[in-house]
């Protein structure tokens, strides 16, 4: 796809959106097949220090461009849920590496499906934003509105299992503080379809 100069916000926004689903990607990767080396964990952070700057480029277009493509607040909504995203996979896989998490349970690898298949419908709906295919944009909003649930189901099913089951309150701390963290990715993610179903609202 060719940007004009004008297209800045379009086209950094579909850099971010490919980057955040990389990150989610091998994020699964690594609770699936995890590295010896953490290389996993050092491609994440590199990631994040990616998303970073293309926010940070959102932000000096908007204050260098009079006519923007979509309403100054939406783009700026948007970069910062994106952001929001990628921050919450970065922190959650540290706090794993920190907590020294040995046990990948199914209700962890699953969160880290969500999280991915969540990524996958943000990036195809920005690359329908991009070609201003708003109305093709509402299905992978509503999938994504979906997965969340499914996630919400999830977090409550991991916490009565690790009620029930778990009897060392170290462990027990550690494990409910990272199926809290995962499932605020999947809440970050929604934030970000709700956005984008304003956006669809407000232009269509």
């Amino acid at each position: 796809m060719f940007f004009k100069k004008s297209d800045i916000f379009f086209e950094t926004f579909t850099a971010i959106a490919q980057n955040l689903t990389k990150t989610a990607e091998d994020f699964r990767e690594e609770l699936h097949n995890p590295s010896a080396d953490k290389i996993g964990l050092t491609n994440i952070q590199d990631y994040e220090k990616a998303g970073d700057r293309y926010t940070h480029t959102i932000i000096k277009a908007l204050n260098k461009t009079f006519i923007t493509p979509l309403d100054r607040e939406d783009i700026m909504n948007l970069a910062v849920k994106l952001d929001d995203v990628l921050d919450g996979i970065e922190a959650t896989f540290i706090r794993m590496d920190i907590y020294e998490i040995k046990d990948i349970n199914i209700f962890i690898k699953r969160n880290s499906e969500i999280i991915y298949e969540s990524c996958q419908e943000i990036e195809k709906s920005i690359e329908k934003l991009v070609k201003k295919k708003l109305l093709d944009i509402r299905p992978h909003t509503v999938r994504i509105n979906g997965l969340e649930n499914e996630a919400d189901h999830l977090f409550n099913n991991s916490l009565r299992e690790l009620v029930s089951s778990c009897t060392d309150a170290i462990q027990f701390v550690k494990y409910k503080q990272i199926y809290e963290m995962l499932e605020e990715i999947t809440d970050a993610c929604e934030d970000v379809a709700n956005i984008l179903e304003s956006i669809v609202m407000r232009n269509s």
